[in-house]
């Protein structure tokens, strides 16, 4: 879907983009560490369609209801609306790219510890490096990793090229440290003739503990946060509704007032807070921990 919008937007604005390119050297290696598969020239198509299209929509849309609601001045405040969406947007399109590179780089160090132990024993069987690299593209369980191995095999049976500079390409292209560092080490132990079973064993070794690391983090700050939980829905919950209940017998405050306000509270609030709770614990949770 990306794809089909990048060729569209590239179709309508390409031929004003294409001199401005160099401009924009910046985000092509970002593009490539982000996994977005469209070329810088799409890219930047569709940075400026979209933010040109954005601030007609602004200015059209909202600016016939302003108008309608507030006269002349609901038009300006569309006009000034659009201006402000146009910066936005290319701040928007600026960042994306760095926020995937930090969201794969994530998964990636979650799922490598795991990929590089199924790589040692590959390398284990006498599996030459090509088809390990083949083999492990197939296992959909190591997610990014996999991503990344399929991409190696590609540059080795598509492009043509040769073992060590397939991984040349992988190392400079992926986002992730760990795996630049894998890399980069198999590459010199293929080169130097040393044993790859071994490199990767070792290898498996150090990232399985760092990642046992990050889970005795994850657990402390778990508990931490399992107590903030139960303090501010739990214990919170129920003070708020004792507090509440006697305001009210010294207000002058409707009593259906107190109660709309702690349905709203108990009925709205608590699953909000709840998954927000949820969804903090999944974002500091290694992967393979749900």
């Amino acid at each position: 879907m990306l794809r089909d919008y990048a060729n569209f937007c590239y179709d309508q604005v390409g031929a004003f983009v294409l001199p401005y390119i160099e401009y924009f050297e910046g985000l092509r290696p970002q593009l490539a560490k982000a996994d977005l598969e469209v070329s810088l020239p799409e890219y930047i198509s569709m940075m400026v369609f979209t933010t040109i299209t954005v601030a007609i929509s602004i200015i059209t849309l909202i600016g016939t209801f302003m108008i309608l609601t507030s006269g002349i001045a609901g038009l300006l405040m569309a006009f000034v609306a659009s201006l402000v969406s146009m910066p936005v947007s290319i701040v928007l399109f600026y960042i994306y790219p760095s926020v995937r590179i930090k969201n794969r780089a994530s998964k990636i160090r979650d799922t490598l510890p795991f990929a590089t132990m199924y790589l040692s024993t590959l390398a284990g069987t006498g599996t030459s490096l090509p088809e390990i690299f083949k083999n492990l593209s197939k296992v959909e369980e190591y997610g990014e990793v996999s991503k990344e191995a399929e991409k190696i095999t590609r540059d080795i049976e598509t492009f043509g090229m040769d073992v060590t500079e397939a991984l040349k390409r992988a190392a400079e292209r992926t986002p992730s440290e760990d795996f630049e560092e894998l890399i980069w080490g198999m590459n010199h132990v293929i080169t130097t003739g040393g044993s790859l079973r071994d490199f990767l064993q070792q290898r498996s070794d150090k990232l399985m503990n760092d990642y046992e690391r990050r889970v005795r983090e994850f657990a402390d700050n778990l508990s931490l946060l399992v107590e903030m939980y139960i303090t501010v829905v739990v214990v919170g919950s129920i003070i708020f509704t004792s507090m509440s209940a006697v305001m009210s017998s010294f207000t002058a405050m409707e009593p259906s007032f107190i109660v709309a306000v702690q349905v709203v509270a108990i009925f709205f609030g608590l699953p909000l807070i709840s998954a927000m709770f949820v969804i903090l614990v999944q974002g500091m949770a290694p992967g393979g921990i749900n």
